[in-house]
């Protein structure tokens, strides 16, 4: 699958979804707050009787010691009690990350920023495995992933949770790096958004063209082994000279 078809697909998805919550917005504004207290009193007692991992976030029973996916040991607090604020006792709703009363930070959002920053290492290490020819993403944002679209082809995604200036600031630092790593501009239609690199005759690719088509804050970067068009090595003709009828006769 193509970056651009999958491009589309996202896009297609978002929009449906979104035309569908702009037609049922008056009665999801009518049934929100029924819907949201029933649904946090719903997580509150579910939460009762699970545990999070610190280590992959994974979920296990509260009756359980260790981590059934990475052998961690769980904590022994519940989703529910973690939501108990440890400096005045307010017992807050899951997923809150401070304190209602007195906004201090929970120990759900602790070890929610240590699941996250456990992934992000994971995902770093992955860089050096699937993408060792291409500098690594140093340029922030969380919830790291590398997907492998087709064969040898890897998309690489970072959220900035809803500040597209940031996630723009980085796939601009970003190209400089690749830059400064003996990536360029190349091929017959040269532009920064196509940067690549000559190895050993191989030609590596990396593609920002269409990186904020699926959302303005989680950018995709592609990874590919491709020439561009015209070929890497591409130079522009010399304009062919002006004959006149007159030249004819020199």
């Amino acid at each position: 699958m193509g970056f651009l078809e999958r491009a589309i697909r996202r896009g297609v998805r978002d929009g449906v979804s979104n035309a569908v919550s702009k037609a049922l917005q008056p009665t999801v504004n009518q049934l929100a707050d029924q819907a949201t207290t029933a649904a946090q009193q719903y997580a509150d007692e579910v939460g009762k009787s699970i545990k999070i991992c610190p280590s992959c976030g994974e979920g296990a029973t509260a009756d359980k010691k260790f981590c059934q996916k990475c052998g961690t040991a769980l904590p022994e607090q519940s989703v529910t009690e973690s939501a108990v604020c440890g400096k005045c006792g307010t017992q807050n709703h899951v997923g809150s990350k401070f304190c209602q009363s007195c906004g201090e930070k929970l120990t759900a959002a602790v070890v929610q920023e240590q699941i996250t920053a456990n992934n992000n290492a994971a995902v770093m290490a992955e860089w050096d495995a699937k993408l060792p020819q291409y500098p690594k993403w140093s340029c922030g944002g969380s919830e790291f992933d590398i997907e492998e679209y087709d064969p040898g082809c890897f998309e690489f995604r970072a959220n900035f949770n809803g500040n597209h200036q940031a996630a723009q600031r980085a796939v601009d630092e970003y190209r400089q790096i690749l830059l400064q790593n003996g990536f360029r501009q190349a091929g017959e239609y040269p532009c920064i958004e196509h940067l690549y690199k000559m190895e050993n005759g191989v030609c590596y690719h990396v593609d920002t063209g269409m990186c904020f088509e699926a959302s303005p804050d989680s950018p995709y970067i592609a990874f590919n082994v491709q020439e561009p068009r015209g070929g890497f090595d591409y130079v522009k003709p010399e304009p062919k000279k002006k004959t006149s009828f007159m030249d004819l006769f020199k």
